[in-house]
C-alpha cells in the first residue's frame, strides 16, 4: 500500500481528525506496516458481530452498513445501527485491552475499500505518544457515545 494512501485515509478519518498534519504523518509512518488496504463488493461482510476483534477500519470509500442482532428473550431482532462512508471509522473494539469482540456486523452496501490497522499496533503508537493518545481516545469516547445513542434508538423501535 501507498504511503500516501494511509496518510490521505487517516487523515479522513473521524478518528484521527484532532490531529495535525505533521502528527497524521507521523501516525501514518509509524503504521504503515501495519496497514493494508482491503477490497470488498457490495453484499460482502468485513467482519461479524460476536467475533474476535483485532483491526480497525477507515472507509477509504465505499459504504458499509453497521447491523446489531439484539436478543430480546425469545425473540432476535437485527436492525441497522448506522451507514458509514469516507473517513468513517469500525471496528473500535481492536484498540482495547483484553479479549476484543465486534459489537456488530458490517456489511458494503457498494463495492468498498477499506484501510485495515492492525489494533495492537496503534494502540503501542498511541501510547507512546501520549498527548496523540489522549485526543485519539477522547474523540473515540465520543464516537462511542453517538453509536450507542443509535443502537439504542434502533433497540426501541423493535420493543
Amino acid at each position: 500500500m501507498a504511503y500516501s494512501e494511509i496518510v490521505e485515509g487517516l487523515r479522513t478519518c473521524e478518528l484521527f481528525a484532532p490531529l495535525g498534519e505533521q502528527e497524521v504523518e507521523g501516525l501514518a509512518a509509524s503504521l504503515a506496516g501495519s496497514c493494508q488496504i482491503e477490497a470488498y463488493e457490495a453484499g460482502d461482510t468485513i467482519f461479524t458481530q460476536g467475533e474476535h476483534s483485532t483491526r480497525l477500519y477507515v472507509v477509504a470509500e465505499g459504504q458499509v452498513l453497521l447491523q446489531r442482532t439484539f436478543y430480546l428473550g425469545d425473540r432476535t431482532a437485527t436492525t441497522s445501527v448506522a451507514l458509514l462512508g469516507k473517513g468513517r471509522a469500525m471496528g473500535w473494539t481492536a484498540l482495547l485491552y483484553g479479549p476484543r469482540y465486534a459489537t456488530a456486523s458490517a456489511v458494503c452496501q457498494k463495492p468498498t475499500r477499506v484501510i485495515s490497522v492492525e489494533g495492537t499496533a496503534l494502540r503501542s503508537v498511541l501510547e507512546k505518544e501520549p498527548s496523540i493518545g489522549f485526543r485519539v481516545m477522547e474523540r473515540l469516547a465520543c464516537m462511542l457515545g453517538d453509536r450507542l445513542r443509535a443502537a439504542y434508538s434502533a433497540m426501541e423501535t423493535h420493543l
